[in-house]
């Protein structure tokens, strides 16, 4: 049994030399965990730094394929939200793509010249407005995904089978990782 608040036990009364050894077995103990963990620690912010730059690099990589000479990347994610939504207002939108509304307005004035999205009046709001995608917006989208689709099957496919398999691991491993799942 040890002992308790202001006990001491037998040994440590009658041994200071055993009190001594036992205090510098804990302290190298202590000095034993704390590299590990400082090298545990140093390990997970690099891989942290590493996989950032690799799904940062990876996520422009993609939209770069989804984007077209007509449409640029901040243009086809506004189309590809608006597909997804199904209507949206040029708030939402600039909240959604962290910009301004000056800079969304000039985005959806640039859509709306070129037949990709329409604007209304909101039927229960007048001051507000609805901005829907119009078919010619919605074959935009359908092609970016199809280009980004085939250019991520084409690299996919150059790949060998153990590195596709390994990219399988890991997207297994990511989903679960970084990915909360939903209730």
């Amino acid at each position: 049994m040890s002992p308790g608040i202001g006990e001491e036990s037998a040994r440590d009364a009658q041994d200071p030399a055993a009190e001594a050894a036992e205090a510098a077995e804990a302290a190298e103990a202590a000095d034993a965990v704390e590299p590990a963990d400082a090298a545990g620690l140093a390990e997970v912010a690099e891989l942290a730094a590493e996989l950032q730059r690799v799904l940062l690099v990876s996520s422009r990589i993609l939209r770069s394929h989804t984007a077209s000479e007509a449409v640029s990347i901040p243009q086809f994610s506004v189309l590809a939200y608006l597909q997804r939504a199904g209507e949206s207002t040029p708030g939402a939108l600039a909240d959604f793509e962290h910009v301004s509304p000056p800079v969304m307005t000039r985005i959806l004035g640039r859509l709306e010249e070129a037949g990709l999205v329409g604007r209304a009046a909101h039927p229960g709001d007048g001051r507000q407005v609805r901005v829907t995608l119009t078919e010619e917006g919605l074959q935009v989208v359908l092609a970016g995904r199809e280009q980004r689709d085939a250019w991520l099957r084409a690299r996919l496919g150059e790949a060998t089978p153990e590195q596709r398999n390994g990219v399988r691991d890991a997207s297994t491993l990511l989903r679960q990782i970084l990915i909360p799942p939903r209730d």
